[in-house]
This record gives structure tokens, C-alpha cells and sequence, in this order.
């Protein structure tokens, strides 16, 4: 099962490190700027909170500068928005960011989503899923085809081994918003979108045919009617 091992936010002060560190104490929490941001390595244990506005930078400028690196291609990056802005929320998932949270930040808030989070990474009683030459393991948080392990980030992840635990369901956008570990603050579907659109893209860049379609004005659904399972 994916583990969070840090916990990294652009403001915040001693209350808010103090009440996530109490509820969430084998997680390291800390406040940190642009700069000591853009000089670490992170794996995908790190979940960075980024405003969208910072006194150095854009916010949205560092999130594609940590992307655009290797070290900071991994982590998990939210966007923590002024408000609810449509062309933000865009600009923020174009970027680079897997989500967004509308700010400011608070204790409550971010608590919540931290347990939305957590409760999306429980896994199935039985951690591996076997459709046709593709197996998806939750434990290891790992999708193999033909044998090959596929780059998948935590979001893609999370969506294809839903489909590959309910194959032949169609799911609305609303159903899947769960899935990706967000909270009924932050609904927006064209998220689903977003997401579905990269994890179709890295299935056929690696020549997999277990790719979920569209359904029209209903959502998704990942046919497996006549293959191997």
C-alpha cells in the first residue's frame, strides 16, 4: 500500500503543523519556500500544498518547475486556490498538479482531506487484479502488462485499478471524484477528465489494450466481455 512519509505546505503556521503532526504522527509536516522546494528530491510519499500565490513565484510557475525536474516529478502536488476560480482550477491541473483544495488553509480543511486521502488507499481484500496479460496489485501499488511494470502515477493508479476491480460498470465523473481521493469541497469533474485522458495516454503509449472508454453523457467503463481473466 502507497505510504506518505512527508507532508510540505508554502504557508501555514505552528497550529497547523501542530494539529496534522497530532493526528497524523508518523508523517514529518513542514513549511517550506520555493527555493528549498525546488533544491530537494521527493518520491511519491510527498504531498506538497502550493498556493497559488507565493512571495517569490507563481505558484502555478513552481509547480511546472518541479515537473519539469526529476526530482519533483513524483510527489503528489495540490493547489491551494484563493477561491473558486474555473480558469484556475484548469491552469493549476494543466501544470502539473494531480489536484487542487481552495484555501486558505486551515486545520479542519486539511485534516479532511488528508483522511479523504487516506481512506482512498485502503486496499481490496484480495490485492491483485488479473485482466488478460495486465495485473494490478494494490499492495505494491503496482500494474505489470505482459510482465512489464507500467509508470503510472498515484491518480491513474488509483482509476485503473478501480475499473479493474468493477470491469464492465459504467461510472459517472461524480462516482470516480471519490476514487481520486478528493473531498465533496472540491468537485469539479472535468478533473476525471483530466485524469482519465493521462492514464488512457500512458495505457496505449505502452501498446495495452485494457483501455476504459467513453461513455457518451453517462462516463467510463472498461470492457472485458471475451477476455482472459
Amino acid at each position: 500500500m502507497l505510504k506518505l512519509n512527508r507532508l510540505l505546505l508554502t504557508s501555514g503556521g505552528l497550529d497547523l503543523i501542530n494539529s496534522m503532526s497530532d493526528l497524523f504522527y508518523s508523517i514529518q509536516v513542514q513549511i517550506v519556500d520555493s527555493d528549498s522546494l525546488l533544491g530537494q528530491a521527493f518520491d511519491d510519499t510527498t504531498w506538497i500544498f502550493i498556493d497559488w500565490l507565493l512571495p517569490a513565484m507563481a505558484g502555478i510557475q513552481l509547480v511546472r518547475l518541479l515537473r519539469a525536474s526529476g526530482p519533483g516529478r513524483n510527489a503528489r502536488i495540490s493547489m491551494v486556490l484563493p477561491g473558486q476560480d474555473e480558469q484556475m482550477q484548469m491552469r493549476a491541473l494543466a501544470a502539473g498538479a494531480d489536484d487542487y483544495i481552495i484555501g486558505p488553509l486551515d486545520p479542519k480543511r486539511l485534516v479532511e482531506r488528508m483522511k479523504t486521502y487516506r481512506v482512498a488507499l485502503v486496499p481490496p481484500d484480495d490485492p491483485v487484479t488479473t485482466i488478460g496479460e495486465m495485473s494490478v496489485d494494490t499492495n505494491a501499488y503496482l500494474v505489470r502488462f505482459r510482465g512489464r511494470p507500467l509508470p503510472l502515477k498515484v491518480n491513474e493508479f488509483r482509476l485503473l485499478a478501480h475499473f479493474a476491480r468493477h470491469p464492465d460498470r459504467v461510472f459517472t465523473r461524480s462516482n470516480l471524484i471519490g476514487v481520486l481521493g478528493k473531498s465533496q469541497e472540491v468537485n469539479d469533474e472535468r478533473t476525471v477528465d483530466v485524469w482519465m485522458s493521462r492514464l488512457r495516454a500512458t495505457l496505449r503509449a505502452h501498446d495495452v489494450p485494457y483501455v476504459p472508454r467513453t461513455v457518451r453523457s453517462c462516463g467510463y467503463i472498461l470492457d472485458t466481455i471475451g477476455m482472459q481473466r
